[in-house]
């Protein structure tokens, strides 16, 4: 019921509401007419891997082979031909917690293109030797921390999918649209935004009860960037992430903050336990929960690049198991399908 409510108001939706009435901070203040085009020289690194892993929600593969998505309020257009990273940008300059940055100093900063981790395999774990070798190239790209929190309260309970069009359904209400090679996305939406809403309109657009500590949260970090979160520094948002941890209501417990720690806040020691990794454990290594007893035992095995580890293992045991190709991140890049969800305002 949820994902059909969601559809309808989609397609329907022409402008996003804050579009008219609301400035953003962060956002593109060097937007340009014309694409800013170029490439960008990688080694061992796998952009497919990256994008359809399952830790960003606003990127998809289009018909046309692009990887189209939005990060840090710029629109992107990706492709890899070879080593070779190829771009589009709807803006000279993209604006982070570091500052702003060029679109090639951003990509490469963002998808960690210079980054190439190691990891130590035991001499006997041929589980984690296959899978390193299935998903070499696989990089945690570091997200806007905001969008990130939200993203993965949105998560809970959802499958990939239905979370992607909750967090697009988000932007294209509270967002601000953009206008790129003739179609229109949107940002995320900032704190402010997102704190005026109240349990109602989560009920009305059947997000499930959990969806409605968004606006909680969003309300805590509202308060907390003091009406500017786009000078919150990267300490800064660890520091506030760490206190939702610690705070009742707001969505962000022990995966939730995990999956915020590795995916935004350069924390690659953290393990997100989902049911898929509480299987691979148990049937792979005998190791069984309750999820704090798996996340300690596989982020004290992994060291500073558990992260790393555990990832490899989940995308090789759901490309044993899963039912959808959606599921299967390497199938899905040797394939040529499109992604089920795109950050298009205007997709159908």
């Amino acid at each position: 019921m949820g994902e059909s409510s969601i559809k309808r108001r989609r397609r329907g939706h022409a402008t996003p509401e804050c579009a008219r009435d609301a400035a953003n901070p962060m956002g593109n203040r060097a937007s340009s007419r014309q694409p800013v085009t170029g490439r960008i020289e990688t080694r061992e690194f796998h952009l497919g891997y990256t994008l359809a892993g399952g830790q960003v929600f606003r990127w998809g593969r289009d018909r046309d082979g692009w990887w189209k998505g939005v990060a840090y309020d710029t629109v992107f257009h990706l492709r890899q031909a070879g080593d070779t990273l190829l771009y589009r940008a709807g803006s000279s300059r993209v604006p982070t917690y570091l500052g702003e940055m060029t679109v090639a100093g951003f990509l490469e900063w963002y998808l960690r293109l210079n980054e190439r981790p190691r990891i130590r395999v035991p001499r006997r774990d041929g589980y984690l030797r296959r899978a390193r070798e299935l998903l070499k190239g696989f990089r945690f790209v570091r997200q806007m921390p905001f969008e990130c929190v939200i993203s993965y309260i949105l998560s809970v309970q959802a499958h990939m999918n239905l979370t992607k069009r909750r967090v697009n359904f988000l932007a294209e209400s509270w967002g601000r649209e953009v206008e790129f090679m003739g179609r229109k996305y949107c940002t995320f939406p900032e704190p402010s935004a997102l704190a005026r809403l109240k349990g109602p309109y989560f009920r009305a657009h059947r997000f499930g009860w959990r969806s409605e500590r968004v606006a909680e949260t969003a309300r805590f970090v509202a308060g907390r960037a003091g009406g500017d979160p786009g000078k919150l520094t990267l300490d800064d948002w660890r520091e506030i992430v760490d206190a939702l941890k610690r705070r009742a209501g707001t969505g962000v417990g022990l995966k939730v903050g995990k999956c915020i720690d590795l995916f935004a806040l350069d924390r690659l020691d953290a393990v997100p336990v989902d049911t898929w990794v509480l299987k691979l454990a148990s049937e792979w290594y005998d190791v069984k929960g309750p999820d704090r007893r798996v996340c300690e035992w596989a982020e004290a095995r992994g060291g500073r690049y558990a992260g790393y580890m555990n990832e490899y293992l989940f995308a090789y045991y759901r490309e044993l198991n899963g039912a959808s190709l959606d599921d299967r991140v390497i199938s899905f890049c040797a394939s040529d399908a499109p992604s089920a969800e795109l950050p298009v305002l205007d997709e159908g």
